[in-house]
Formats: structure tokens, sequence, C-alpha cells
């Protein structure tokens, strides 16, 4: 059917700049160019674009699967895409308030105009359209400039390297038949690490991701990694296909989408972090032959990003050197800040604690370099404070309980004058990796008082 050229098109209902449409990003129509055209210094028309051309659409190549595809890519599309953004799947966890995206070059915290941050809105076009502003200042953490400082890597020292001799004992029981033995602590710690997906599917936590963490802000990753931590740890024999084909569809999501950002916030950096690691104790651990080759490619990329987090760390570096009774009298400026730095040490250390585990169970004898481990890693053993739910919970805990810095698996000093109660989650997988299973389980069901 052709339409004369005397009769008048329907006028466009378009609003937002073409980019801002063509990329599903929020624009706040700005003119003669919105901000989001400014900032990355393109070109910005509110005009209708022109539809292409037949030939215009047969040399349009389109990306691999493989390939790096940008964030406004309109391939990077969301694990599941009628997800609404509004509905509360994490408790209290909000994906309505953005974080400004910090710019890498400098170590500053990044300021935002007016406009706030961008933000993926997949099939929400007409929500776009509508004037729904988000605060530009709303962060899960406050944007101090140490939090956001690269930090140098620091030596072990040698305390650190007694305790991994320690450990030696635990090596020794990287044969194949340990992961079938109950008794053994390889059978422990690897069913431990599978079930972290339950427990991110069970409680929206893990040992190393606070249930407090992306309450005010949930990137987009790690909503779809709680979606499939639900879909893994709900699978059957009859819908394991299709589970294990959504894990393959949202990894390869999250590495097109992620791999190709040129910045992140700080949250967005440790969320994608916290999803692959997760993604990978799926692929390595499931018994999936296919999926763990491909785990194993996807590997260098996890410790890039792990990299990324050590960079901008807090390492305790001043609280290590002070006795516990001193470290009282300074308390965090916030408690928002502290669960954010936590997660963060928390997680560069049992990330790089299961990679270790599977590349010796791998190749038990080889001699590697210590990697990651020839540096310090520092982190909080303090039951009473990982569990707090509130800031006045935290404070109240942080002047009245006792709280450890341990570096890797230096657990000598908390052996000796901590108590079983202090033991959270994590410090109880970890002290299991440093003396053993049962050792583990007497000294918490013996030093109680």
């Amino acid at each position: 059917m052709e339409i004369s050229a005397g009769r008048a098109m329907p006028a466009s209902r378009q609003k937002n700049c073409n980019n801002c449409v063509q990329t599903k990003r929020r624009c706040d129509r700005r003119t003669p160019a919105c901000s989001r055209c400014s900032e990355k210094k393109i070109s910005c028309s509110y005009s209708k674009p022109k539809a292409p051309s037949h030939h215009d659409t047969q040399r349009t190549q389109h990306t691999p699967y493989t390939d790096v595809v940008s964030l406004g890519s309109p391939t990077a599309s969301s694990f599941i895409p009628s997800l609404p953004l509004d509905v509360d799947y994490f408790g209290s966890m909000s994906t309505d308030a953005q974080p400004p995206i910090v710019d890498e070059t400098t170590a500053q915290p990044a300021t935002v105009t007016s406009g706030g941050g961008d933000i993926l809105m997949d099939s929400y076009v007409d929500f776009i359209n509508n004037d729904h502003g988000t605060a530009p200042d709303q962060w899960l953490v406050p944007t101090h400039e140490g939090l956001f400082t690269e930090h140098p890597s620091t030596p072990v020292d040698e305390e650190i390297v007694k305790s991994y001799q320690k450990m030696e004992s635990f090596c020794d029981q990287m044969e194949p038949w340990y992961l079938y033995d109950p008794k053994s602590s390889l059978y422990y710690i690897t069913n431990r690490v599978k079930e972290f997906t339950a427990e991110m599917a069970r409680t929206s936590a893990t040992p190393f991701l606070h249930r407090c963490l992306y309450k005010d802000y949930t990137p987009q990753c790690m909503l779809s990694c709680f979606t499939t931590s639900v879909l893994y740890a709900n699978r059957t024999p009859a819908n394991t296909p299709m589970v294990m084909r959504a894990i393959h569809g949202v990894v390869r999501e999250l590495i097109n989408v992620e791999a190709g950002r040129n910045f992140a916030a700080p949250i967005e950096k440790l969320a994608r972090t916290q999803t692959l690691f997760m993604y990978q104790t799926i692929r390595l651990f499931d018994g999936n032959i296919t999926m763990r080759a491909q785990g194993e490619k996807d590997m260098p990329l996890l410790q890039t990003w792990l990299s990324e987090l050590c960079n901008m760390r807090d390492n305790l570096g001043e609280l290590a050197q002070l006795e516990s009774s001193a470290t009282r009298t300074q308390p965090p400026r916030e408690w928002e800040q502290w669960v954010f730095a936590e997660s963060v040490r928390r997680t560069i250390v049992i990330a790089y604690s299961v990679i270790t585990l599977y590349e010796t169970m791998k190749e038990p004898e080889e001699e590697d370099d210590p990697g990651p481990w020839a540096y310090i890693h520092r982190w909080t053993l303090a039951r009473a404070l990982w569990e707090a739910g509130s800031p006045s919970e935290f404070d109240r805990m942080w002047k009245s309980s006792s709280h450890y810095i341990i570096s890797n698996y230096s657990f000598e000093k908390f052996l000796e004058h901590g108590k079983g109660k202090d033991v959270d989650e994590f410090a109880e997988i970890l002290l299991c990796v440093f003396i053993g299973v049962d050792a583990t389980k007497e000294f918490i069901s013996t030093h109680q008082d």
C-alpha cells in the first residue's frame, strides 16, 4: 500500500533524543544536546531517525555472542526482559536509585549532572518518556575520596608465611577420592562452595555478600544472579537442560555487557565480580564438562575484575596495627560504607581461595607461584558486626563486641584470644581450611565464654 505525498504522517511521540532512545537510556532532554550526548561528545538530535534502507540492513553485521557488546547495545538484553524494576525481589533492595558513573582516570568520586546516571530500560520506553527523575547523589556508600583511591599491594609478612605452612595438611588432601569422603576437609569445603547459590536463592545473601549490600541499588547483573540462583537451586531432572541453558545465556550476557564497559561505579564493579564468581561456582563444580571448560576460559576475566577490586578496596592497614580495644574507638564513618568495604574484602578472599582450590585440585603436584597470595588481603572476623541489620545495631556492636582483623589465613592470634561466638559462616569456611573441620567445630563449641 502506497502513501500519497500529500497525506500527512502521524506525529512522532518521541521526546528523548535519538541516541538515548536507541540505546534505551534515560535522557534529560536538554537542548541543543542532552547531558549524555554531550559527555560522550556525539551528535544529539531530537528528530525521528530515518528508517534504515534495505541496503543498509544488509551491510549490518551482527556481533557474535562471544564478542564484546556495549552496555547500550540492543543485544545486551536482560535475563528476564519483563522483570519490573520496582518489584522488591531482594527484600528491601531497590533498583530505582542509580549510582553515578565513576571515571576511572581519576581517583576523585564522580559528580553527576541533574539528569542522573545511565539506566538500563530494556522494555520500559514508556517509562523513560515520563519525568521520573533519579536523585544523582544516591549512593550505597558515601563518596569519600579515600574509598576509591588505589592502594598498593603489601607483600605478606613472616606470620602469614607460617600460616601457609600450617595449611600443608589440607593441600595433601587433594586426591580425587577425598571429594567423596565426608570426613575430609576437601569434601566439606567443596560442598560449602556449592551451597553459595542455594544460600543466595534462599536469603539473598552469602558469607561474602551482605544481606543489606544492595538495599539501595541493585545492579541488573545482580538481579540476574539472584534469579539464576533460584533456578539452579530448584532444578529438577525435567527442567535441568533449560536451567543450564539459561545459565549459559546469562553468563554470556554478563561478559558481553560488562567486559566492554569503559566506566563503572564501585558498587557495579563489585556486583559484576560477585555475579561472575557465583556463576563460576556453578560451572566449575557442577560436573558439566562443557560448562567447566567454558568456566576455565572465563577465569582470566574474573581475576582481572578481582584485581580491580583490590585496587579500590580499603585493606585495613591502619586498623590492623591497633589492638582490639583501640579499634573500638575508631568506628567507620557510616555503616553502609563498612558493609560495602567488607563485602569487597570478603569477595576478594573467598574468590581467590576458590580459584586456588580449583587449580590445586587440577594439578595437586604442580608448584605454582603464590600469585595473589603473595600479598596481604585483610578482612574482619566479627559475627556481631557482619550480622548487624541497622546502623544503630552496628554502632552498638562495634563498641561492645570483639572484632579481629585477619590477614589472609593468619588465625593464630584469634585462636588464642577469640571466642566461638565470633565465628560467622565466612570465618568458619576459612578456619576449616586452616585447622580442619573437626578442629574448627571443637573450637566453636568449646570457646563460647
